[in-house]
């Protein structure tokens, strides 16, 4: 026989065990080094996923970007204030001086230019990406300062550095501006949601009723 204590333990247990629960947590991370020329930015990216593009780390490091949508992927047009914009994009490369950002790679301590656009590139836990405003040749490009991934993310825990980014509507011709809308900010545990609360509170005065209501038959019973 199934009593209204049975009852109110098999609803309850596994609420309280979800409710709380430890959040999951961003425990993936890549260092991103950018040269504008004359000064270097560095930004450690955490991420929950296994994996993501070299772009989505670009864009989760908080930096303001625009962009040019193309049938690639998204061509980097400025990084901050430096480049060119979206509806130009390779505005400084139009002839033998060509100059736009160059994608890098770090594999085994050094610098590789990247082969194939951010959109496309896979990066993972360790891994370092490089951006260089400068030639745009293979041979020519100057590659990024020499930093490694301890260097940017310190070694230790997660950073929990992620930024809000949001992609603006595509103008025509296939051009759009990521601006960056909040800044990379140190991740705290998520605690159990007032949602969570509420609805563990009224679940409480369901259960109350129930009980109430069981042991108000089993009195009539006794009768």
């Amino acid at each position: 026989m199934v009593t209204a204590m049975g009852i109110i333990h098999w609803l309850l247990v596994p609420l309280l065990a979800g409710l709380f629960a430890p959040p999951a947590q961003d425990g993936n991370r890549v260092g991103i080094v950018v040269d504008f020329g004359e000064e270097t930015t560095t930004a450690c990216v955490a991420f929950a996923e296994p994996e993501i593009s070299g772009y989505e780390a670009l864009v989760r490091s908080g930096l303001a970007l625009e962009v040019n949508q193309q049938a690639g992927g998204a061509a980097v047009c400025r990084i901050e204030a430096t480049g060119c914009a979206a509806d130009d994009c390779f505005c400084a490369c139009q002839g033998a001086d060509c100059v736009y950002w160059s994608y890098w790679h770090q594999v085994d301590g050094a610098w590789q230019y990247a082969a194939i656009g951010a959109s496309q590139s896979r990066v993972g836990n360790g891994d370092v990406d490089g951006w260089v405003w400068g030639p745009g040749s293979v041979t020519e490009a100057p590659p990024p300062p020499d930093v490694g991934f301890d260097d940017i993310c310190d070694g230790g825990g997660a950073t929990g550095a992620t930024a809000v980014a949001a992609l603006s509507t595509p103008a025509p011709g296939g051009t759009a501006v990521v601006e960056a809308v909040g800044t990379p900010v140190m991740s705290a545990p998520a605690g159990p949601s007032v949602w969570a609360y509420g609805g563990f509170v009224v679940l409480l005065l369901l259960l109350g009723g129930l009980l109430w209501l069981a042991r108000r038959r089993a009195g009539r019973g006794r009768a």
